[in-house]
């Protein structure tokens, strides 16, 4: 038997779990073959300090409820992590100290609430009132999180940082955070973040007990995904000075912001010092921006959706109050080998203000490609001011004081969801339904840049086809260019100025719209459900109104659709 260590910690005999405990494999092994514990923390446990775990051990947080936990310089091995896990049902945590749960110089941990696989969320940090949930301080690194569930704290529900002081034993030169694995969490009403990981003051921290400003630690390697984040205070998950491999991806954000702290009100905050990519997550009715990057370039943005972002906060209000479906500002001086920043596949409907905004970038070029932006609160405001500064449209795709250069293309920019065929808006549900939505066989295959998934996590494209927006259609949608020598649009003349007119040929009688998409993405809809005989058709009509530029032309309906190059003069 093992010697008793711990106040309060529990003796079983030692049936260490045989095998190698690696990440998630570990304790999805645990949980389906029963945990066999090294160590039982006893429910009247406080502290574990200085234990010497053996690596691989398993340690089990027994079910009941309980006070804060404290627990320091507990360390396993990247090969041979300890796992903290919760045993015989749910393990509550409340807490009238600053904190649910601390780990302080602790490295290769797995926490996990997989212990009974009919709970969700095995351990809970049900209420903090005066701090954090879950907090990985004083240099502890490398960690997995995993089946939590956190609420009703003061501050944030996980912060994962070790500030500088005058130690300097963890500024950037003498510690790096590396490893964060969070995901398949719930997180909701905390006073503050969600989650906050890694530091805010990348450029540097004023530290007045040492007269210095000191550089914080960097992380390398953050993952967070699957994970729900609702009612927060604050930002609902914010990562700074995650300056590689940096991933955060499938989470449900709802309700971000509810606090209205001004510089702290967002989905997802990406912070400086961090190269961040952003994908596949749902941020729905949250009163700040959606997206906020501040990081350092180089990084995706693609299947996010996007909805209502800040449309609850002082709506009527868009000069001081202003919120955003995306929001990027380059704020840092870390110049990775491509600084572009990129927008896929986004469905971004009713933000505040902006659709997308970019602002400050040094880029060569950004990307803004493929993406749905629907009713833009700040289009009718922008309208209003009757300037040359600002142009209605700038509430799509906002190239703030012209500060970025963007190639912006086949982006659906509409007031109206109607033509979309989305599924069920009045349940934000964004999937289209129809393959006759603008969105659908009618975007840029960015395939070469890894986009081959859409939110879903369902192939995209196919049959080689690929769409708007965050959702590709998973049926198989004809598309006609060229059949035969009759089935094809003719357009006369072109070049172009004040007229234009159509000729095609139908196999059968049938209704067609009609669309222009220019250079830039921006699509101008000339006419819908318009009833054609079989046989050859003309159709001739005004096109003075469009400017000058080059244009496609696209002839379509469910079954078929017809393309042609117009110059307008």
């Amino acid at each position: 038997m093992k010697k008793n260590i711990c106040k309060g910690l529990k003796i079983k005999i030692l049936k260490p779990f045989i095998g190698i405990l690696m990440l998630h494999l570990s304790v999805n092994i645990i949980a389906q073959n029963g945990i066999n514990c090294d160590y039982e923390i006893s429910l009247s446990t406080s502290e574990i300090v200085n234990t010497t775990f053996q690596t691989g051990d398993t340690i089990c947080l027994m079910a009941g409820v309980r006070g804060p936990l404290y627990l320091k310089n507990i360390n396993g091995t990247a090969e041979n992590p300890i796992v903290i896990i919760n045993k015989g049902g749910l393990s509550i945590i409340d807490s009238d100290l600053a904190y649910g749960i601390k780990f302080v110089e602790c490295k290769n941990i797995i926490l996990s609430g997989a212990g009974d696989q009919d709970i969700p969320y095995g351990i809970y940090i049900r209420e903090v009132n005066n701090g954090y949930g879950l907090g990985l301080e004083n240099k502890s690194s490398d960690f997995e999180l995993e089946k939590l569930e956190i609420s009703n704290t003061k501050f944030s529900g996980i912060i994962a940082k070790t500030d500088p002081d005058c130690t300097y034993t963890a500024v950037r030169d003498s510690f790096t955070m590396y490893s964060l694995d969070i995901h398949d969490n719930y997180i909701h009403n905390t006073g503050m973040e969600g989650m906050y990981i890694g530091s805010s003051f990348f450029l540097g921290h004023y530290i007045s007990d040492c007269d210095a400003t000191l550089l914080p630690h960097i992380i390398d390697g953050v993952e967070i995904y699957n994970n729900r984040v609702e009612y927060t205070g604050w930002d609902a998950i914010q990562v700074g000075s995650a300056l590689y491999n940096c991933t955060i991806r499938d989470n449900q954000i709802y309700k971000d912001s509810q606090a209205e702290e001004t510089y702290q009100m967002s989905g997802i905050m990406i912070n400086t010092g961090s190269s961040c990519n952003v994908y596949n997550n749902k941020i729905i009715d949250g009163k700040g921006t959606g997206i906020l990057n501040q990081g350092t370039g180089g990084q995706k943005f693609f299947n996010n959706l996007i909805v209502n972002a800040g449309r609850d906060y002082d709506f009527e209000n868009q000069t001081t109050k202003q919120q955003f479906g995306i929001y990027s500002k380059y704020t840092t001086y870390v110049h990775p080998p491509d600084n572009s920043l990129h927008f896929y596949n986004n469905t971004i409907i009713n933000p505040k203000s902006d659709g997308i905004r970019l602002v400050d970038s040094p880029s060569e070029i950004n990307r803004v490609i493929n993406n749905i932006i629907i009713n833009p609160g700040a289009y009718e405001y922008y309208q209003s001011l009757g300037s040359n500064e600002f142009n209605a449209d700038d509430a799509y795709i906002h190239n703030y004081l012209n500060a970025s250069n963007i190639h912006s293309a086949n982006n659906i920019s509409e007031r109206s969801s109607k033509e979309q065929f989305f599924a069920d808006t009045l349940n934000q549900d964004y999937h289209v339904t129809s393959s006759i939505s603008p969105s659908v066989n009618w975007g840029v295959d960015l395939s070469s840049y890894g986009i081959t998934f859409d939110l879903d996590n369902n192939s995209r494209p196919i049959e080689n086809y690929f769409d708007i927006g965050a959702y590709e259609l998973q049926i198989s949608t004809p598309i006609i260019s060229v059949i035969s020598p009759e089935q094809k649009l003719i357009i006369y003349p072109n070049p172009a100025n004040e007229f234009l007119q159509l000729s095609f040929h139908l196999d059968k009688a049938q209704s067609l719209n009609l669309k222009f998409a220019s250079m830039e993405g921006k699509e101008i809809f000339l006419f819908r459900d318009v009833f054609f005989n079989q046989g050859d058709n003309k159709k001739q009509f005004s096109i003075s109104h469009l400017p000058k530029g080059e244009y496609i032309i696209v002839l379509y309906n469910q079954a078929i659709r017809l393309t042609q190059k117009l110059q307008k003069i």
